[in-house]
């Protein structure tokens, strides 16, 4: 690349709308692109020949990472023209933009490589209490729930709904931590109380920054059931090893059969019962569709219209199989993925890099959990 000095900059204005930006061009002062006005048409005059500071510090970042081929710069956004070498690190650049309040996404179009530059939108309002309240809240609502109408009884709501919100925190832990890792910023886990069987609709982290790489991707939706299903697997283990003779509680899984043929015990344990539920719960958050953390995971391997186009395919089938296979109520989760949880998918910052050869083993070690998650008829016997 040039230096930053060297690089040949106009700022135009239209001469009908008022439109204006910067564009690398060696036109001196006062000369006119006719008719190149992208807003209105018009003809476009010099006005300068220098960047403002902040576009000038951008230019030099991007310049220490790419070739700079060509830009178009407005007040707030731009679009900058590159060429990778051997030791471009996109990654690295997205750092240190951040710590100067910018953003770029790496786009390909017609044989080229394309940076837009933007601003970091402002930092969302976090109320500090919030996370803690729904804790509470959602623990007293599973605990409430889980007594009237499973346990009657104050130790048995009470064993299931601590493990319960263990594994569901689990989960959120590790969104949490993908994401830290990665450089992208994450809410608390918000804990949803809810009058339902169990009391709870889940929880969420609420992602506040772009998702840098496919890589990245991966992590941070595959992070979240695999880490809660390692521990749904620990508190089944433990319940299958407390639990004695009684009405079983669980729901069955390929997983808590294969468990109880190793382990033995009874199933009528609370941790036997949070354990299978989450369970079912990580197989229907796996399905790779939409928002879902399986769909996270299929975007990172997918571009957007394959994506979409997975999506309205699971969410029309789970809707077929409510007349096909009744005895499952996927039909329900069918109508939450297409009015829910289809809509346009983000992707990631940089949508040319591939997906690397390991998180593609993660990715397919993820997946794998759906077999072993798969909600069979009944409960366990």
């Amino acid at each position: 690349m040039k230096g930053e000095g060297e690089i040949p900059v106009a700022k135009v204005e239209c001469l009908s709308c008022g439109y204006s930006e910067y564009q690398m061009s060696s036109l001196g002062l006062g000369e006119l692109l006719k008719g190149r006005c992208p807003r209105c048409g018009g003809d476009l005059a010099v006005t300068g020949k220098e960047l403002p500071r902040e576009w000038g510090e951008v230019l030099s970042l991007v310049g220490r990472e790419f070739s700079v081929v060509d830009f178009a710069l407005g007040e707030r956004e731009g679009e900058i023209e590159v060429e990778a070498g051997p030791s471009s690190s996109f990654p690295r650049l997205l750092r240190e933009l951040r710590a100067r309040g910018k953003v770029a996404a790496l786009r390909g179009r017609g044989g080229s490589l394309h940076l837009r530059v933007g601003s970091l939108p402002p930092p969302r309002r976090e109320r500090p209490h919030l996370p803690l309240a729904l804790f509470v809240a959602t623990l007293l609502s599973i605990f409430g729930f889980s007594y009237l109408l499973l346990f009657r009884e104050v130790w048995g709501a009470l064993l299931f709904s601590l493990s319960l919100m263990a594994v569901l925190g689990s989960h959120e832990l590790g969104h949490a931590l993908a994401a830290r890792r990665n450089g992208v910023e994450a809410s608390p886990p918000y804990f949803i109380p809810a009058p339902t069987y169990l009391g709870t609709l889940g929880a969420v982290v609420r992602v506040k920054s772009p998702i840098p790489t496919r890589d990245a991707l991966v992590e941070v939706g595959a992070s979240g059931p695999l880490l809660g299903f390692a521990v749904a697997l620990l508190i089944t283990s433990l319940g299958l090893v407390l639990g004695g003779s009684g009405e079983p509680l669980a729901f069955t899984t390929p997983s808590l059969l294969l468990l109880r043929s190793a382990l033995g015990g009874g199933l009528n344990h609370p941790f036997v019962f949070s354990g299978s539920v989450m369970m079912v719960i990580t197989f229907l958050n796996l399905l790779p569709a939409g928002q879902l953390d399986g769909g996270h995971v299929a975007r990172a391997l997918l571009s957007a219209e394959q994506h979409r186009t997975l999506t309205r395919g699971m969410g029309f089938g789970l809707l077929l199989s409510g007349f096909l296979l009744p005895t499952y109520p996927f039909w329900i989760w069918g109508f939450l993925i297409l009015f829910f949880f289809g809509g346009h998918h983000a992707g990631v910052l940089d949508e040319l890099s591939p997906l690397s050869p390991s998180h593609r083993r993660l990715a397919l070690l993820t997946f794998l959990l759906l077999p072993l998650t798969f909600p069979l008829p009944g409960v366990a016997g």
